[in-house]
């Protein structure tokens, strides 16, 4: 399951709806969860939802268990980093964020939109030798002004041509935010790890936006909430209202 969006709403709760739901689906189903989201953040839900199996995040750069063993993992090339970083410099009306895995760097502008998460381990200023020395999963951008992130869009187009995309934040109106991870990592290459490690057969992925449609390709059962993204939804077999809708869609799947 994807988190937010699909599990999570956004003060980044789950309703005692999909809790229930989640236990009823865990008499037949293995449950795990896929997100863009860091392994700090992707890590606390884990918990809360008792996961045994290994989960998803920084959109498939990163396969962990709840304690830390990793089955894959996939960073941000040095010379890529630096060229991002050295590209978005010039731009004032644009906020960063740096993951690792255990740990957050982030510049003034990104705390003055007020999006932090109390899952991040944080440091606010970026020094070069932690970039050089550290692996980097993600580098996030944010900015009201939708043209500043096209521009990034059309310098890394030059170099790569995929590994990011581009998404209105759910946190505050009229802001836009850009993931950048490996451009060789996306949820379906992740979950076929997690498929091969774990030898199954049968899979069951849930997810809203356009970093889980290769979640999809991977999946026996392709299933997203009706408030996706309409490319999303012209591609999952079943779209649903509410947990109950995928609790009466799986109860014939054994």
């Amino acid at each position: 399951m994807d988190l937010d969006g699909t599990l999570i709403d956004k003060k980044d709760r789950i309703d005692n709806e999909k809790l229930k739901a989640i236990e009823q689906l865990r008499e037949k189903f293995d449950i795990t969860i896929a997100t863009g989201r860091s392994y700090l953040s992707a890590l606390y839900f884990a918990k809360l939802l008792n996961i045994e199996v290994p989960f998803i995040c920084f959109d498939g750069a990163l396969v962990c268990d709840t304690n830390g063993k990793e089955y894959f993992s996939s960073y941000i090339e040095k010379r890529e980093v630096f060229e991002i970083l050295n590209f978005i410099k010039k731009f004032k009306n644009c906020a960063i964020n740096i993951f690792y895995k255990e740990k957050t760097i982030l510049n003034v502008n990104m705390l003055s939109l007020g999006i932090t998460l109390k899952h991040w381990r944080i440091n606010q200023k970026i020094y070069l030798d932690e970039i050089s020395n550290f692996n980097i999963y993600k580098i996030v951008l944010a900015s009201y002004n939708f043209e500043v992130l096209k521009e990034v869009e059309m310098f890394l187009k030059n170099f790569r041509n995929s590994g990011y995309y581009i998404y209105p934040s759910g946190k505050k109106k009229g802001l836009y935010v850009m993931d950048i991870s490996n451009k060789y990592v996306n949820k379906g290459e992740a979950l076929k790890v997690i498929k091969n490690t774990l030898n199954y057969n049968f899979i069951v992925s849930i997810g809203d936006y356009i970093n889980d449609l290769e979640m999809f390709k991977i999946s026996n059962i392709s299933i997203a909430p009706v408030k996706s993204h309409k490319a999303v939804k012209n591609s999952v077999q079943y779209v649903i209202n509410n947990f109950e809708e995928l609790l009466e869609i799986l109860k014939n799947y054994d």
